[in-house]
Parts: C-alpha cells; sequence; structure tokens
C-alpha cells in the first residue's frame, strides 16, 4: 500500500509541476501585451512564444495562437523557425491525447525543416516526435527519433537543445528503470543548464535529477536535490514552483516518517499561496496537514479537512486525490468509533480505485489502437506513392495521346509504333500496382495474425489468475475482507477477459467472409433457455424480466451467431436499467423471418449517441447503472452479426425514456 501511494504522489507530482514550469502566466501576459496587427518577425515570435507557454493547461490555445504564427511565416517569407509552430502544435495534440494528429504536425515540422535546412529546428522536431511517441506507449520509435535529435545537436554543439533531448532521454531511461543511464544523462542536462544561466532550466533539472532518485529509493539524494531546487526557486520569487517543490519534499519527508518537517512545509505551502487560487496545490498541502493531524489523533480536525478536499477533488474530477482523502477519512471514521460511516468511505474508495483500472486499461488500448494507426498510415502512405505514381503515369499518357493524333496526320505507322510503347509501359505499370496490392494484402494477414497472437497471450495470464483465484477459495481459510479482494480481483479479470474475447470476435468476423453455416433450431426453446441464463444478473439488480415468447418451434439460423446477438443486447439491458424496473424479450416470426424485441427503461439514446453505437470502442453518453464495465464494442459485434445473417437492427428510442431494439433475421439456406 505505502508503495503504491508513493508511486501516485511521484505521478501526481510530475505532473503538477511541469504544468506550471510550462505555462507561467506572467510570460503569457507580457507577451500577449507586445502583440500588434504588424506582419513582422517578432510578432511571428511573439505568436510562437505565446503558443508554447499555453501547451501544457491550454492546448487549444496553443494549437491557434500557433497557426496565427505559422500563416504569418508563411506570408512573410521567413527564412528559418517555420517549422516552430507546426512542432509546438504537435505537442499540443499530444497534450490532449490526439496522438495521431500530433504524429502529423511533427511530421509536417520535420519535412519544413528540412526545405528550410533548419537543422537547429529539425533537432526540435525529432525530440517532440520522440517524445509523443513515449507518451503514446511506441518506445522503439521514441529511441530512433530521440536518438536523431541528439545526433543533429552534438553535430552543432547546441547547448540548448542538447540539454532539451537529455531530459528526454533521460525520462525515457526512467520508464524503463535503466536509472544509472537516466542520472548520468540528466545529470548532464543540467550542466548544460548552469552553462546557459538558465534559472528555471536548473530548477527543472534538479527536479528531474530528484525524482529520479526517488524513484531508485534513495530519499536523501532526492531531497539534496530538491532543496538545491528549492533554494534557486526562492532567489528568483517563483512563488508557484517554491510551492511545488516544497509540497514535493514535503510528501517524501512524511512518508520518511519526518513528519513535524512535512507538516511545517505544508502549512508554509497554504500560508504562502493564501491569495492564490491554485486548487491543486491547496488540496495536496491540506492532505499532508489532515494526515498529521491524523497521525496526531486529532481525527476530528483531520475529518473536517479531509471531506473538504473529497468535495473539492470530487469537482474537479481528480480520482487519485480523491482516493487518498476517502481512505483517509475512513480511517478517522473508524478511530472516532463510527464503524458503518468507515465502511461506506472503505467502499467508495475500492469503487474509485476500479475506476482508475478501468481507465487504465482503455488508455492500453487506445495506446494499441495509435500503434495500429501509425502502421495504417504508413502503409496508406505507400498505396498513396504508388497511387501517385499511376496518376502521373496516366498524366503523361494523356499528353502523349494528344501528341499521337497530331502524329497521325504526318505518318499513321509512327503512330502504331507509339501506341504499342504506351500499352506496354501501361501494362508494366499495371503489373507493379498488383504486386503492391498483393504486398499490402500480407502485411494485413500479418496485422491480423499479430493481433490474434497478442490477444491470447493476454488471456492466459487472465485465466491463471481466475484459476489461482478459486483454488484459494477451495482452500478456505480466508476472512470476509479477502474474500471480497478475491471477488473484485476476479471481476476485474472478467472483464480483462472480456474485452479481450470481444477484441478477438470482432477480428475474427471481419476477417471471415464467407457465408455463416446454418442449421435447424428449436427456436421456441432456445428462447426460454436463453432468458433463463440471465436471470441471475437480472435479480442481482432486482429486474424483473418480461418475455413474450410467440417464436416458431424450428427456425434455419446459425445459433452462434444468433446466440451472441441475443446476449449482447440482453446484457446491455440489464446493465444499463435501474435498479427494479422491467426489460420486455418479445420473440414471433412472420413470412420466414424472426423478430426479436429488447425493450428496457435505461437513459436511452441521444442523437450523437445513435451516429457512434455501432462503431467500436466509442463509449456512449450512457453509464452502466450497477458499476459494470464497458468497452464500446457489443453494440458493433451485433451490428455485424446480424448484417452476417443478412438481417437488420432498428432502434426505437429517446433520452430519458429508454430503448427498444428490433431485430429482424431471415430464414437461412441449409
Amino acid at each position: 500500500m505505502i508503495s503504491q501511494f508513493r508511486f501516485l504522489i511521484r505521478v501526481i507530482f510530475i505532473c503538477q509541476v511541469f504544468s506550471v514550469a510550462g505555462q507561467n502566466l506572467n510570460t503569457i501576459d507580457s507577451l500577449r501585451s507586445a502583440l500588434s496587427d504588424q506582419s513582422t518577425v517578432e510578432q511571428f515570435e511573439l505568436l510562437n512564444a505565446i503558443g508554447f507557454e499555453y501547451r501544457y493547461s491550454y492546448p487549444d490555445s496553443t494549437i491557434f495562437y500557433c497557426n496565427r504564427a505559422y500563416e504569418l511565416g508563411k506570408q512573410i517569407k521567413v527564412n528559418k523557425n517555420l517549422s516552430k509552430p507546426l512542432s509546438f502544435i504537435g505537442l499540443a495534440y499530444a497534450n490532449k491525447g490526439v496522438y495521431s494528429k500530433s504524429a502529423e504536425y511533427h511530421e509536417r515540422a520535420i519535412e519544413v525543416a528540412i526545405g528550410q535546412q533548419d537543422s537547429v529546428q529539425l533537432g526540435f522536431s525529432y525530440n517532440n516526435l520522440g517524445r509523443m511517441y513515449f507518451d503514446g506507449g511506441d518506445l522503439v520509435r521514441a529511441s530512433d527519433n530521440l536518438v536523431r535529435s541528439r545526433d543533429i545537436f552534438e553535430a552543432m554543439q547546441e547547448k540548448f537543445g542538447l540539454a532539451y533531448v537529455y531530459r528526454s532521454l533521460a525520462n525515457l531511461y526512467k520508464s524503463q528503470n535503466q536509472f544509472d543511464q537516466a542520472v548520468e544523462i540528466s545529470t548532464r542536462a543540467y550542466e548544460l543548464r548552469k552553462q546557459l544561466g538558465d534559472q528555471r532550466g536548473i530548477i527543472s533539472s534538479l527536479l528531474e535529477l530528484g525524482l529520479i532518485y526517488e524513484s531508485m529509493d534513495d530519499t536523501e539524494m532526492a531531497l539534496q536535490k530538491m532543496r538545491l531546487a528549492d533554494s534557486i526557486a526562492r532567489q528568483i520569487n517563483d512563488r508557484v514552483t517554491l510551492a511545488e517543490l516544497d509540497l514535493g519534499m514535503a510528501e517524501i519527508l512524511f512518508e520518511e516518517n519526518q513528519m513535524d518537517e512535512a507538516y511545517a512545509k505544508a502549512e508554509e505551502v497554504l500560508n504562502t499561496m493564501a491569495d492564490l487560487s491554485n486548487q491543486k496545490i491547496f488540496i495536496r498541502a491540506s492532505l499532508i496537514k489532515a494526515r498529521f493531524l491524523a497521525f496526531k489523533k486529532k481525527h476530528a480536525a483531520a475529518l473536517a479537512i479531509f471531506e473538504d478536499i473529497i468535495t473539492k477533488a470530487e469537482e474537479s474530477g481528480n480520482l487519485g486525490y480523491q482516493i487518498q482523502a476517502t481512505q483517509a477519512a475512513s480511517a478517522c471514521y473508524r478511530a472516532l468509533g463510527n464503524v458503518g460511516k468507515s465502511r461506506e468511505l472503505n467502499d467508495r474508495s475500492e469503487i474509485l480505485e476500479e475506476k482508475i483500472k478501468n481507465t487504465d486499461l482503455q488508455q492500453q488500448i487506445e495506446r494499441l489502437q495509435f500503434q495500429l494507426q501509425i502502421e495504417k498510415k504508413e502503409r496508406e502512405n505507400e498505396l498513396l506513392k504508388a497511387n501517385q505514381v499511376k496518376n502521373e503515369s496516366l498524366l503523361s499518357a494523356q499528353r502523349f495521346q494528344n501528341r499521337l493524333l497530331l502524329g497521325l496526320i504526318i505518318s499513321i505507322t509512327a503512330a502504331m509504333i507509339i501506341f504499342w510503347n504506351f500499352s506496354r509501359k501501361r501494362k508494366l505499370i499495371n503489373q507493379k500496382l498488383q504486386e503492391q496490392n498483393h504486398q499490402l494484402s500480407e502485411l494485413n494477414d500479418e496485422k491480423n495474425s499479430l493481433m490474434n497472437i497478442v490477444a491470447h497471450d493476454l488471456k492466459a495470464p487472465l485465466n491463471r489468475i481466475l484459476g489461482l483465484t478459486r483454488v484459494m477459495e477451495l482452500e478456505g481459510g480466508l476472512s470476509a475482507k479477502q474474500m471480497e479482494y478475491i471477488k473484485m480481483i476476479n471481476n476485474s479479470t472478467r472483464s480483462g477477459s472480456n474485452l479481450i474475447i470481444d477484441l478477438l470476435d470482432v477480428n475474427a468476423i471481419e476477417e471471415k467472409g464467407s457465408n455463416p453455416d446454418a442449421a435447424e433450431l428449436k427456436l421456441r426453446d432456445w428462447f426460454d433457455e436463453r432468458v433463463k441464463t440471465f436471470q441471475v444478473a437480472a435479480d442481482a439488480k432486482q429486474l424483473k424480466l418480461e418475455t413474450n415468447n410467440q417464436a416458431p418451434d424450428l427456425f434455419v439460423t446459425n445459433a452462434d451467431f444468433l446466440g451472441r446477438i441475443f446476449d449482447n443486447l440482453l446484457s446491455n439491458a440489464i446493465k444499463f436499467s435501474p435498479t427494479g424496473k422491467t426489460i420486455r424479450l418479445a420473440a414471433s416470426a412472420e413470412a420466414g423471418t424472426l423478430k426479436l424485441i429488447f425493450k428496457d427503461n435505461g437513459p436511452g439514446f441521444t442523437d450523437q449517441d445513435r451516429q457512434l453505437m455501432f462503431q467500436k470502442f466509442k463509449k456512449l453518453s450512457a453509464q452502466p447503472t450497477g458499476g459494470e464495465s464497458s468497452n464500446g464494442l457489443g453494440l458493433a459485434i451485433v451490428k455485424t452479426l446480424v448484417e452476417r445473417l443478412n438481417g437488420n437492427i432498428n432502434l426505437e428510442s429517446q433520452p430519458g425514456q429508454g430503448a427498444t431494439f428490433i431485430v429482424t433475421i431471415p430464414t437461412l439456406q441449409k
């Protein structure tokens, strides 16, 4: 538990400090006051500087100002730095999490820098592209681009650029637990900052070193670096950065049981920042103060602060702070003898932790999707190049034909020779295109195979976890709390396993293009048995399953496809229905066509939901009413399977009035 808390502190500390360092409000105000309507190089640089300062907290503002800078740069025809605004826009999109757009702008920046022979900006562009791939989880591409950036700056002996890329490489090494290399290269960045006299850069480098040493559990060295950064921040009177550093040290000191010093620093931060509306700093300092009071057994005073933190963290949507404050408040209630309230808060903290786990899993999936998008884009670029060759050849051929018409007047023989030569060239081009299309098809097959392998490799350890928890349950001897943990592990593992199964199903359905196998199905009995399998899930939420089974005795279809359609739609109805409601199911047939109806009393579908509901990985506005997980694949699978059975699916719904899915499927030929 302590190690998890220390990790959470590091993550929050890194995000907060670099966000503040990346956006200096005084600097922004000063730069904006210098803006004018003049089309000059100075205005171009001002727009870039403002956009850069906004990149962390207001990335949309970065995009706005840097687009203006880019258009102005083209208008006044700057000889250098035209790639800079494109690179900053790429940083902004990366901070928004839109990695595909980020990659697009970074690659444009590289092309512009090469076109202008601007080596400095080329180095920065490669560095920023590498950082984007690092944030997206593609460490191979990240390393390749960062090494290119380092080589350019080392060849130019560009100290500022080297310090910049060394910091990026240090983060890469730290993420791989290569701490010795991380310390070495971060120290190089620090020495370069000292040579340049960059005070803010020195603070940033010292902070980076402190965080690396903290990751190595070398608390003494971590505090030494942070205290040195603290002394420099006091010299330049940077209140916000100083507060962040003091809080970081206070959090470390608290975990090292140096409670009094940690409390003193937290109190100093609260007093120093009293006139600033920085909610995140207030919450972090208040957490330390409340934990200190709880340690001193002043539980009532600590509880008041924890509850205030919970309220503010809920308003800002920060799950990390909510979990810390909720767990601490639960302990205070327990110490005060209010066991019921303590258990209630403990249950709430477990729900919040589950949300974080689901968010992490979704982010991993999004990163995998991003890597697949990059690979797809690379293949599309190859195809575009091939089409460009074809189009250029066709344009050339058209011009050639025009000349041929003139040549016919002079000599029919010469025209025939030219036409024969043209036809031969066109045939060779078509053959080349066929070969390239075949290569693209093989690459796509390799992608599908790789996805299946990865999914199966992920599924195996999840199954092992389920097996181990089952063994623990059978052996017995577990407390009620331990059984609750086992249940949570089982639920999380099954959620992950179900997601992998859905991914495999989507891939298999899209890959298999043949007609589904058809067989006779005892539909009336099948319908009743299918409903019974969901009775336990419905009872758990006090839902009533009301059926109207007028299905025929026999029906020819693919039982596997029909079963998956039925299961997905009914499980969705249960998942999104409030407790105590009724779900109505009906089955009938007319003129050889099966009709299934699923009607619930859930939140219904908005107009935007209707546009997204059959797309993969798209989360809709409605949320499961019982805390169930949702991966955005269920309706996409249903839509695909219904179409494979030559059927149709329609939705009747209004927001707040539930939803009715109507599925019609014709009889298949054996």
